[in-house]
């Protein structure tokens, strides 16, 4: 924990937390703050007996039995410190088990000491560790037997010292176990709510990562099924963007002033389109590629990649009007039917396959800078929103004569 984290917790957090391990799962540093917080009541019951003896009685041996016991009762804390779990929690489920004996000797039954037995049978849970759990129900057991032969035997158990009150013993013993019960029931309950805040907490951070990654029904799929099917989408629309001359500049920079400049970028370009409703695809290189219509049957998903390309232009203009190196960009954009799916089973990578994604990149290609180079295709599914101008017919690699638009700024 830092410095400034431990000024500002209070001196009785930090005794709960003493021990706590971040190497420790949430339920084993659970268990350690119980059992912590059980060895200070331990100590504060043990204290406030001694102080009660000393005012009503001048036997010394009630005085050092309650002294001992709260001495014992913080060697609990000292255990935890040192990483030693087992050992803490036997320590103070024994502890206290002495302390029964012992009393029961001193006081009689009648001094309401046998009800501490309680204490034994439900704390062990509590306080022990996952690889203790059969020692912990031993002691739980040991603490039932004791109570049945405590009320058992209750008349051959008579007080050795008869100098208090049985009846004041009585109230302060039982009031005193219960209040101790209902202090460690509660404490569990409040550090189950936070573990559970604080998984959730993780849960999120892992799906916001998984939906980085993947659109959120693929994440949805593997995380329920640990597989997904291919599936195929009759109307996407690509985006592609790539830079002008990116090889030289490649050979000009250093490289990480290029990573931080793709990255600047790139990272822009993940906010435009997740505002704009398209998806992001992946990056290659300097090639960026992005998809809209995968999620569900959307009518504009032409559209909405087109005005997040403009959005990408602007940005990068105005990005360049502030910085050194200039980047220059084209973008194509084409629309059809695709198949998407997870390919892999480690480190999976989500993409899409089909002839609309060669198309999208002979768009880019054959683009110009600061351009968006639209198909027919697309251009059909956005002529009466978007103002276009033809290009004519543009012999493309591996396609012949195709059909292309520039989206003309309005």
């Amino acid at each position: 924990m830092p410095n400034d984290d431990i000024s500002k917790t209070s001196i009785f957090q930090r005794i709960v937390d003493y021990g706590a391990n971040k190497e420790f799962s949430i339920t084993e540093n659970r268990y350690l703050r119980i059992t912590n917080i059980a060895s200070i009541l331990g100590i504060l019951f043990m204290v406030m007996w001694m102080i009660t003896a000393l005012y009503l009685t001048d036997i010394s041996i009630l005085h050092v039995s309650n002294g001992l016991l709260a001495l014992m009762f913080s060697f609990v804390l000292f255990f935890n410190g040192k990483g030693w779990r087992v050992l803490a929690s036997t320590w103070f489920t024994a502890t206290t088990y002495i302390g029964i004996i012992l009393f029961l000797y001193l006081l009689g039954y009648s001094s309401g000491v046998w009800v501490i037995c309680y204490i034994i049978i439900i704390t062990p849970y509590m306080t022990f560790p996952k690889s203790a759990r059969k020692l912990a129900i031993g002691f739980s057991i040991l603490g039932g037997l004791t109570l049945i032969i405590s009320v058992v035997l209750q008349s051959k158990i008579i007080a050795h010292y008869d100098v208090l009150d049985p009846y004041f013993l009585q109230v302060i013993n039982i009031s005193t176990t219960g209040l101790i019960c209902l202090t460690i029931a509660w404490t569990l309950s409040v550090l189950i709510d936070r573990s559970e805040e604080s998984l959730k907490a993780e849960q999120k951070r892992s799906d916001d990562l998984l939906h980085n990654i993947l659109p959120v029904n693929v994440a949805r799929d593997l995380k329920e099924t640990g597989k997904t099917v291919p599936k195929r989408h009759k109307n996407v629309t690509i985006l592609f963007t790539d830079f002008i001359g990116f090889t030289e500049l490649v050979a000009s920079i250093p490289a990480i002033t290029l990573v931080n400049e793709l990255n600047d970028i790139f990272g822009r370009f993940d906010e435009i389109v997740e505002e704009t409703g398209v998806e992001k695809i992946e990056t290659i290189g300097d090639a960026y590629m992005a998809a809209c219509g995968l999620e569900e049957e959307v009518k504009e998903h032409a559209i909405n990649c087109i005005k997040a390309a403009q959005r990408m232009l602007s940005y990068l203009e105005e990005r360049n009007n502030k910085h050194e190196i200039k980047w220059r960009m084209r973008v194509g954009i084409h629309s059809g039917p695709i198949v998407a799916g997870v390919v892999g089973k480690k480190k999976f990578n989500y993409d899409l396959f089909g002839d609309t994604i060669n198309m999208a990149s002979r768009m880019e290609s054959l683009g110009e800078h600061g351009k968006i180079n639209i198909s027919k295709t697309t251009y059909q599914l956005v002529k009466n929103d978007i103002n276009c101008e033809s290009r004519g017919k543009i012999h493309a690699k591996g396609k012949g004569e195709l059909e292309m638009y520039f989206v003309k700024y309005s």
